[in-house]
């Protein structure tokens, strides 16, 4: 098992890549929230861990939080991202 950190700025299709955005902007999420984050991640089946009040590098004035989330060691961070993406905001 290996531990990956999710920054809500991975996904934001409103963020440029130089500000941090991960997955192509048709993918990516308008202004994702950490706790949709989360509730996407144990929708999943993961069991992820919320850490509020820390910013993100980039953006160091602006606390943002961040999710650590623990997966197989096939399992990219990016193929992660991806799957959030296409189940982030689903009931």
């Amino acid at each position: 098992m290996k531990e990956i950190v999710i920054w809500p700025v991975y996904i934001d299709r409103e963020r440029s890549r130089r500000e941090g955005r991960q997955v192509p902007k048709s993918l990516g999420v308008k202004n994702p929230k950490l706790d949709s984050i989360y509730r996407t991640l144990k929708k999943m089946g993961y069991s992820p861990q919320m850490v509020r009040n820390k910013c993100h590098p980039r953006r160091h004035w602006e606390p943002c939080g961040y999710i650590k989330v623990k997966v197989e060691e096939g399992i990219s961070k990016l193929e992660l991202l991806k799957e959030i993406c296409r189940n982030y905001g689903r009931k």
